[in-house]
């Protein structure tokens, strides 16, 4: 190889891992000892929760693995959402889709709760992950629009090479990074994605998980069952006064209870950086 294509080849590597590192700085802090809540429950995860307001930071959790990407299955739910209410898809959150409504079957038995097979609201559906709603919305946004779109949010990879369009985020080619989601969740909050204010409004409402006198929790989870090992996901931002601490969960599923662990583990970790608590 001659001289100058070594050198183009050592830069573009040093480029990609660049790319490919969590960002590294004074104020970001690898939490290696928080794995043993992915532990206690017998699965491996990551974990990036990035705090803003006065002390900026960001904790990882399995560094390795907050950059590797995955389908985003529901938490796309997320960015569909958005598209569906800008560009006039779907009214908002209390656009209805009458029942009876199709369930999703995986390994031959119903994936998703019966609460999806009857009437729906837009909000309902997000908040239940009732795909063949959000597969509705996709067939009319299309791909030309999600091509575009998703490049103009920098949502994972935004790739779509050959999408179905009912399935690319339950199957790929798009897939996201804990990293990635973060960053993409941080400019959602801020009001900093190019949709429309009413579409940021209405998401962030429908997101909405509890809240409190101090605090204000929103998140989606995330199921990527066309994986192996399968892969569970939990996204979304806590708010305390001018504080928010936006997060990012993934972890492998092998058992069913691994599942079910996706929401506690993301919990005890955002009270161990003292975003959930007493006030």
């Amino acid at each position: 190889m001659a001289m100058y294509g070594i050198r183009s080849f050592l830069t573009a590597t040093a480029v990609t891992l660049l790319l490919l590192t969590p960002a590294a700085s004074a104020d970001t802090v690898q939490r290696p000892d928080l794995q043993r809540h992915f532990q206690a429950v017998g699965t491996t995860g990551t974990m990036v929760v990035e705090r803003s307001g006065r002390q900026p930071r960001t904790w990882v959790v399995g560094a390795q693995r907050s950059v590797r990407r995955y389908p985003p299955s529901s938490t796309f739910k997320i960015p569909n959402a958005l598209l569906a209410i800008d560009r006039g898809v779907a009214s908002g959150p209390d656009q209805a889709y009458p029942g009876p409504n199709p369930n999703v079957l995986v390994d031959g038995a119903p994936f998703l709760p019966a609460t999806c097979e009857g009437d729906l609201t837009l909000a309902t559906a997000l908040t239940n992950s009732c795909i063949p709603i959000f597969q509705r919305l996709a067939r009319a946004i299309g791909v030309r629009t999600y091509t575009r779109e998703l490049a103009r949010m920098r949502y994972g990879n935004h790739d779509m090479a050959g999408a179905q369009v009912d399935r690319f985020w339950l199957d790929g080619p798009l897939a996201i990074s804990a990293d990635e989601q973060v960053e993409f969740l941080r400019r959602l909050e801020r009001g900093a994605l190019p949709v429309s204010r009413r579409a940021l409004r209405d998401v962030g409402d429908m997101l909405v998980l509890e809240r409190d006198h101090c605090t204000i929790v929103r998140g989606k989870t995330g199921y990527v069952f066309t994986t192996a090992p399968r892969v569970g996901w939990w996204v979304g931002w806590v708010q305390r006064g001018s504080t928010t601490w936006t997060f990012a969960l993934n972890l492998d599923i092998t058992r069913p209870e691994h599942a079910a662990a996706r929401v506690p583990i993301g919990r005890a970790i955002l009270a161990e950086l003292g975003a959930l608590g007493a006030c």
